[in-house]
């Protein structure tokens, strides 16, 4: 039976990546900007995964439950370990959602954005133009990374946490239309995630791994968004609704082995900010 106090190291990693979750949030229109102009979004973006909060809260009552018995079955404590570990892979989160993207070339766009704690990198080539053809019409790819550092050493200098990263591809495929005071886009959402962390115990003469967290997730969902202004600037608004489908393991030297747990839910991810196009 696991003991509720192996739950420790994964408490510990708990503190270095909650909220390290991965940015859904698009906030662009369906075009990009003419060539040699530029888009601009300043927002806030927020992450709900329903189902990581509902096991939580199960779990918090199994936890009540238990402090009035005086222990906790096999049952119950797997319970509580599967909710830490859905926490902890898929968080919710809150944040700023900056970015910038320019149109070298006629249709084509690069772009960088800071959010879900990490830097992306990517591109959208327009296919469709609603002067064109009825609506507009963007593709496009983006990598993103991001990591998160706690310091455990400053506190206990021999223990060390790597850096919580996370690597993420998604691909972005938006249609809609714009006019002089109005953008309005949706698409469908798809992005793979690749997580890791460890916590080390570092002393004279080598380090030594006490648990580690390793993980995926595939996102697949839907989103759409209206600004409204003129011309150049705009506020909007974004819903993002997404199924992630995932899995995690951890392991650490207080806990027997463990099956990959499944952190598979729904996901709620609203954004807003200003859009801005010179």
């Amino acid at each position: 039976m696991m003991r509720a106090s192996g739950l420790t190291g994964l408490a510990v990693i708990a503190a270095a990546f909650a909220a390290c979750a991965p940015s859904l949030a698009t906030m662009q229109p369906a075009h990009v900007a003419p060539k040699g102009h530029f888009q601009a979004t300043a927002g806030l973006e927020v992450g709900i995964p329903t189902g990581a909060i509902v096991r939580a809260i199960d779990a918090g009552k199994t936890l009540s439950d238990a402090a009035a018995q005086g222990s906790l079955t096999a049952d119950q404590e797997r319970q509580v370990f599967e909710a830490g570990v859905n926490v902890l892979a898929s968080p919710p989160s809150a944040g700023p959602h900056l970015a910038l993207a320019y149109t070298p070339v006629e249709r084509l766009e690069i772009g960088v954005r800071y959010a879900g704690n990490g830097w992306r990198v990517g591109t959208r080539y327009q296919i469709l133009r609603h002067d064109e053809a009825p609506f507009d019409l963007t593709v496009g790819a983006g990598l993103s990374r991001s990591a998160y550092a706690i310091p455990v050493g400053d506190v206990i200098p021999i223990l060390q946490v790597d850096d919580f990263t996370r690597w993420t591809v998604d691909v972005p495929v938006l249609v809609g239309t714009s006019r002089s005071w109005y953008r309005i886009w949706t698409g469908p959402k798809l992005l793979w995630s690749h997580f890791a962390t460890a916590l080390r115990l570092s002393i004279p003469g080598g380090d030594t791994e006490l648990a580690s967290f390793e993980g995926q997730a595939t996102y697949v969902g839907g989103q759409a968004g209206l600004a409204l202004g003129y011309r150049h600037l705009f506020f909007g608004v974004e819903l993002t609704l997404a199924e992630v489908f995932g899995s995690a393991s951890v392991t650490a030297t207080s806990l027997p082995a463990v099956r990959p747990v499944d952190f598979s839910g729904f996901v709620v991810y609203p954004a807003f900010g200003l859009l801005g196009e010179i």
